[in-house]
């Protein structure tokens, strides 16, 4: 293994401890209901921001856009539309370990949301997770 590739394993291993604890201290201090809210809220005004910069670059079709960005993340993910919905299956968890800390997946519903909102699709609906003893994580973008 090069020296660079150990490093970048390092610090994603770091940021992914670091994450967890202070997602445990944020519980801690203003419980689950607060934490969820708070990191819905950062998620999904992230995923509008990633949102606004891919319609920038001439991305404006939401299932292409989502499928780059969620690529990029290395989730290997599939986008089917289907009954006016998108379905999303994300094979690999941008976290590491996510049934050490559920509250993980909330950054990624979030975001999906956000994301999905600056195209004009606002609900999602979370069907499955890997924090949540699935092979896969999914949601659900209602088009309508």
């Amino acid at each position: 293994m090069r020296k660079t590739e150990v490093r970048l394993r390092t610090l994603l291993s770091f940021y992914d401890s670091f994450l967890k604890l202070t997602l445990k201290g944020m519980k801690e201090v203003v419980g689950e209901r607060g934490a969820a809210s708070v990191l819905k809220f950062a998620a999904r005004d992230y995923g509008a921001s990633l949102a606004k910069s891919m319609k920038a670059l001439g991305h404006n079709e939401l299932k292409d856009a989502l499928a780059m960005v969620l690529d990029r993340a290395g989730t290997e993910p599939e986008i089917v539309e289907e009954d006016g919905k998108l379905l999303v299956k994300l094979k690999n968890c941008p976290f590491r370990r996510p049934e050490e800390e559920p509250f993980l997946c909330i950054i990624t519903e979030g975001l999906i949301e956000g994301f999905s909102k600056a195209f004009g699709k606002a609900r999602i609906n979370k069907l499955r997770t890997r924090a949540d003893g699935a092979d896969h994580c999914a949601f659900e973008i209602l088009l309508a």
